[in-house]
């Protein structure tokens, strides 16, 4: 009976034995599986990582500042609701002043200012945006019908960068700095009344038409 006994415990040693080398094999296998797919992972991280940067589109360069236009060949033009005043510059014997005109113009510092006096003699204009002056440029040029003169207060030994005075008929040179002369528009000058608006100055090149 005993040997029977031992006998029939055989067929389910067997069965436990299989069952477990099955559950441990399995194991084994899922073991493997997460260790590709972690150093598959990986991989693609790396990948990511040494992946050579773009490089940034390539724009154009942007264009220069246009430069100012020398006073030798500017004409000035007072833009007014009644018609434009265009004056050239005296750049040889007023050049300091011409080419802070120029400046101060091109900056839009004149737009929708007003001629803020108007006598028999003149007109007088200028800018709120500046408070610029520099020493009175002194020349023999006679002051006229159409001169244009750069503002200089009563003793004073310098001129203001942005108050202008046009002539309306002719006056005494007293030392002050002549910018220069209208060639365009006189009788829009005669018509400016006190508060007319200047809408703007532009700078142009004389031979532009």
């Amino acid at each position: 009976m005993l040997n029977h006994k031992r006998i029939n415990q055989f067929p389910i040693a067997l069965v436990i034995i299989t069952c477990l080398s099955i559950v441990i094999l399995f194991g084994c296998s899922q073991q493997e599986k997460k260790v590709s797919e972690t150093n598959t992972e990986q991989s693609e991280t790396q990948q990511t990582v040494i992946k050579p940067v773009q490089e940034p589109e390539k724009t154009e360069p942007e264009p220069e500042a246009k430069p100012m236009i020398a006073p030798a060949n500017a004409i000035a033009v007072i833009e007014t609701a009644k018609g434009n005043i265009e004056f050239e510059f005296y750049a040889d014997d007023s050049p300091q002043a011409s080419r802070n005109f120029i400046k101060i113009a091109s900056m839009g510092y004149y737009r929708n200012e007003k001629f803020h006096r108007v006598e028999p003699l003149l007109i007088q204009g200028g800018s709120s945006f500046t408070d610029e002056s520099f020493p009175i440029e002194n020349s023999d040029l006679p002051l006229e019908k159409g001169s244009i003169v750069m503002v200089t207060e009563e003793g004073s030994s310098v001129a203001d960068g942005d108050e202008f005075l046009i002539c309306k008929d002719a006056i005494v040179n007293e030392g002050w700095t002549v910018l220069g002369k209208v060639t365009k528009g006189l009788d829009v000058l005669d018509s400016i009344v006190k508060n007319d608006k200047i809408e703007n100055i532009t700078i142009r090149e004389r031979n532009a038409e």
